[in-house]
């Protein structure tokens, strides 16, 4: 309880600095987000996604492990259950936001143990290469949770010597756990639109609620604190390079 409410005082702050120091972010160009699970990309940017796609944006999702591990020690589900249902959660609903089902990626990363030496970062490297996005968005570096963490690390290294590409850090676990070094200067909110903010909230739902046999969200249970954090009206960035 004490910890929870420590944790609503430090989002509202951040919420607060980030209105006072953070600059704009615009989309202009082809993105492409990197997310660890599926709901990743729509907890931290449905509303970059809206906007880019509504200014006629390619917009690119690669899920790097099918989430298999959100109910570990709790049913007799099988990991391949859960991975079937969450990707398909996950189509639905990016499919909703305007993304097309063909710029939707799928990789068999495990759950929980993302790692650069794994087989499927040679995928990964060739799916960058063959959809050069002008911009790509990661999991920020102070998320508190290994495979986002990792998760940025590989595209840092896959993408080191591409310098045409911009780098962008999104937010997700970042408001939930205690990350205070953090990178004003380079920091960029995108205010949504009601019809926007309405729509990701709508999406947050659809991954969040919908329920396994067990009676257990197929995400997992998420922390209150975590889920109002992010259905916050604007969605904060920090560019990378």
């Amino acid at each position: 309880m004490i910890k929870d409410i420590i944790r609503k005082l430090r989002v509202n702050a951040l919420h607060g600095i980030a209105n006072i120091r953070a600059g704009s972010i615009e989309p202009k160009e082809s993105l492409l987000i990197i997310a660890p699970h599926p709901d990743d990309e729509v907890i931290g940017c449905a509303g970059l996604i809206q906007r880019s796609l509504n200014k006629g944006n390619d917009v690119y999702v690669i899920i790097l492990t099918g989430g298999e591990a959100s109910h570990n020690g709790c049913c007799g589900i099988t990991s391949q259950e859960l991975i079937t249902a969450r990707r398909g959660l996950a189509i639905n609903i990016n499919r909703k936001l305007g993304i097309p089902t063909k710029n939707l990626f799928f990789l068999d990363y495990p759950d929980g143990k993302i790692s650069y030496n794994h087989q499927e970062t040679d995928k990964l490297s060739r799916l960058i290469k063959n959809i050069r996005p002008h911009a790509i968005f990661i999991p920020h570096k102070g998320e508190g949770w290994n495979d986002h963490i990792r998760a940025g690390n590989i595209i840092r290294r896959i993408t080191k010597e591409m310098t045409d590409i911009r780098l962008y850090e999104y937010c997700v676990w970042f408001w939930y756990y205690n990350t205070w070094k953090i990178d004003w200067k380079n920091a960029l909110l995108l205010n949504m639109t009601k019809e926007e903010h309405l729509r990701k909230k709508e999406a947050i739902d659809k991954y969040i609620y919908p329920q396994a046999p067990c009676g257990k969200p197929w995400s997992g249970g998420l922390p209150n604190v975590f889920i109002e954090a992010n259905y916050w009206n604007k969605e904060l960035y920090f560019k990378q390079k």
